[in-house]
């Protein structure tokens, strides 16, 4: 292994192998491994839209058609694009149904990990790392469309077979990657979602354990309950670990909405949002360890009034986690 490119968690930062901080500083893959009503377009979960074109095309045609959509999606030049802004971190996030059928529970598939392959490969050749993310879990973990979940419920809290899934396909995950110095690190949930609180405390614990047994160096990115927002199922962090906020502010996705202004009956500004972010982030800042905002920002919808609204938001969040040292 490289070890000057591997990364570890050192007191409240993220160093490389020399000791020297690295702030990850980049964007998220959305749309790729795991397609998103918001980015494609399309008013429906993954699979409801693979349905439709399966319906639509055939199988045969709909097939060709993703396994060139996934292909073409991320190749060279957004590689290099990425790299030509400066960027060092690019957030994966990737559907459960790449590696595993349902109706083939603990089968993995290698075309999945081959797809990840390639985008870790391509981005190391340019100096930018990923972050690993299972943005949509067997059973759902949230009640979102994001998830691939249909339903509104969250089946995955409730189902143990769920949970054995998710930490059977880490386990193979942290194999793979384990002496790859440009992944980051893993994050094992994107935007976890327990009603009761009193699983995903338990369940975080299990699966710490499972991908340690295999890989005790890679970071941990984990997502705080109700949509990592909320970090009170920890106690102590654990070794290596990152915990990671999400930091939407309600004026940059509500429509209609103002900023500075009222939105759905509060008024918002940048001390408002401020004290949000620092709500979010108290378990890191209490303990000392790395506080990263796996995402965040406004909805840009062409209107150009709004959308002003939209960029004065965005600085104002860039200068809060600047002037809190936020990664």
């Amino acid at each position: 292994m490289a070890d000057r490119q591997a990364l570890s968690v050192l007191g409240d930062r993220i160093v490389n192998g020399t000791g020297e901080p690295v702030l990850l500083r980049g964007v998220g893959l959305g749309g790729w491994m795991t397609m998103e009503n918001f980015i494609t377009g399309y008013p429906g979960t993954e699979s409801q839209q693979r349905r439709a074109l399966s319906r639509v095309l055939g199988a045969d045609a709909s097939d060709a058609f993703f396994e060139r959509f996934l292909t073409d999606f991320f190749a060279e030049a957004d590689a290099d694009y990425l790299a030509s802004l400066g960027i060092n971190c690019l957030r994966v996030p990737f559907s459960y149904h790449h590696f595993e059928d349902d109706a083939a529970p603990f089968t993995l598939k290698e075309q999945g990990f081959r797809r990840l392959d390639r985008v870790i490969d391509l981005c190391a050749s340019r100096g930018i790392y990923t972050i690993l993310d299972l943005h949509a879990a067997p059973g759902y973990q949230n009640q979102n469309w994001h998830s691939d979940n249909p339903s509104h419920w969250a089946h995955f809290w409730i189902h143990p077979h769920f949970q054995d899934r998710v930490v059977h396909l880490w386990e193979a995950l942290a194999d793979r990657y384990r002496d790859n110095p440009w992944v980051a690190g893993y994050n094992p949930l994107n935007e976890p979602a327990d009603p009761s609180g009193e699983v995903i405390g338990p369940f975080y614990a299990r699966l710490e354990r499972a991908i340690r047994a295999v890989d005790a160096r890679h970071i941990l990115f984990l997502d705080g309950n109700r949509y990592s927002t909320d970090f009170s199922m920890f106690t102590e962090p654990f070794e290596q670990t990152v915990y990671t906020a999400h930091d939407y502010a309600l004026p940059g996705i509500a429509n209609p909405s103002r900023y500075p202004g009222e939105v759905r009956g509060t008024y918002f500004d940048r001390d408002i949002v401020e004290r949000t972010f620092l709500q979010r982030t108290e378990f890191m800042r209490r303990t000392g360890t790395p506080i990263w905002i796996g995402e965040f920002g406004p909805i840009y919808t062409g209107d150009p009034e709004r959308d002003a609204d939209c960029y004065r938001l965005l600085r104002d969040q860039l200068e809060i986690y600047r002037d809190h040292g936020t990664s």
